[in-house]
C-alpha cells in the first residue's frame, strides 16, 4: 500500500506544492480544503490524471474545534493509512491592538496553533503504527515579531513551541519538524520583486513554492531529524 500524506491547506499556494512534490514521489495525497473548493477540485483531476485514484480531497472548517475529532474519522478512512501530516492551513492578516475584540484572536489561534495541535492528537495513533512524520508550516518572520501581526505571531510562534514539545513526546515513533518560509513568488504576483525586500535576503532573490516543499519532504525523508524549525527564507531572518 503506498504511503500517504494529509495536507491541510493544500489547494494553493504551498499546500499544493506540496501534495504535487509528494505525488511526484510515488505519495497518495488527501487535500484538505474550507473555502477554495474550485482549486482543490482542480488539483484532485490533475494528480488523478497522472496516477489515478490517488487524491482526494475533503472540505472542512477548521474553527469548528468541536467537530474535529468527526472529520478526522473520515480522513483516516480514505485511503486506510497515514503517513505524514503537514499543518499548513492557516490565516494571515494584521490586527490592531487597541481595538481588537476577540474575534481575531479567536480566529488566528483556532487556524494556527488548536487545530494543528487537534489533529495531532487525532492521527497519532495512525501515525504511530507507521512510524511516521508532522510537519508544521511556520513563519519565518515570527522569530524577530511582527510589528502588525501581533495575533498571527503569537499563534505561529505557538505552533513552533508545539512542534518542538511534541517532538519530545511523540518520539521515537513520529518525528515532528517545522519549516518556515520567507517570501515566496506566487504565479499571480508581480515576477520583479520589491528591491528593498531584496535588500534584506542574502542569497538575493525570493523563494519559489518548491523550494518549501522539497524541505518539507526533506524532513519526511530523512530520519534522524526531529524537534527542527528549518528557515527557508534565503537568510532574510538573519537581519
Amino acid at each position: 500500500m503506498k504511503k500517504t500524506i494529509f495536507v491541510s491547506g493544500g489547494s494553493k499556494r504551498i499546500g499544493k506544492s506540496i501534495c504535487e512534490y509528494f505525488h511526484k514521489n510515488d505519495f497518495n495525497i488527501i487535500c484538505h480544503f474550507n473555502n477554495s473548493e474550485k482549486e482543490a477540485e482542480n488539483l484532485k483531476d490533475q494528480l488523478n490524471t497522472e496516477r489515478e485514484n490517488s487524491c482526494e480531497i475533503i472540505r472542512y472548517d477548521l474553527n469548528d474545534i468541536d467537530g474535529i475529532n468527526n472529520f478526522c474519522n473520515e480522513v483516516k478512512d480514505i485511503f486506510g493509512r497515514l503517513d505524514v501530516l503537514v499543518n499548513n492551513a492557516s490565516t494571515f492578516y494584521s490586527d490592531d491592538l487597541e481595538i481588537n475584540e476577540g474575534s481575531n484572536w479567536n480566529d488566528l489561534i483556532n487556524s494556527n496553533v488548536k487545530a494543528p495541535y487537534y489533529l495531532v492528537s487525532n492521527f497519532k495513533d495512525e501515525l504511530k503504527k507507521n512510524y511516521g512524520s508532522i510537519v508544521n508550516i511556520t513563519d519565518a518572520m515570527v522569530i524577530r515579531g511582527m510589528e502588525k501581526f501581533p495575533i498571527y505571531s503569537i499563534a505561529k510562534g505557538g505552533l513552533e513551541t508545539i512542534t518542538r514539545s511534541l517532538a519530545r513526546k511523540l518520539a521515537p515513533e513520529i518525528r515532528v519538524n517545522g519549516v518556515a518560509p520567507g517570501a515566496i513568488l506566487w504565479p499571480e504576483q508581480n515576477p520583479d520583486p520589491d528591491e528593498q525586500i531584496l535588500m534584506n535576503i542574502p542569497l538575493g532573490r525570493i523563494g519559489s513554492a518548491e523550494d518549501i516543499s522539497s524541505a518539507v519532504f526533506h524532513l519526511v525523508e530523512n530520519k534522524y531529524i526531529t524537534g527542527q524549525i528549518i528557515r527557508v527564507d534565503g537568510g532574510r531572518s538573519l537581519n
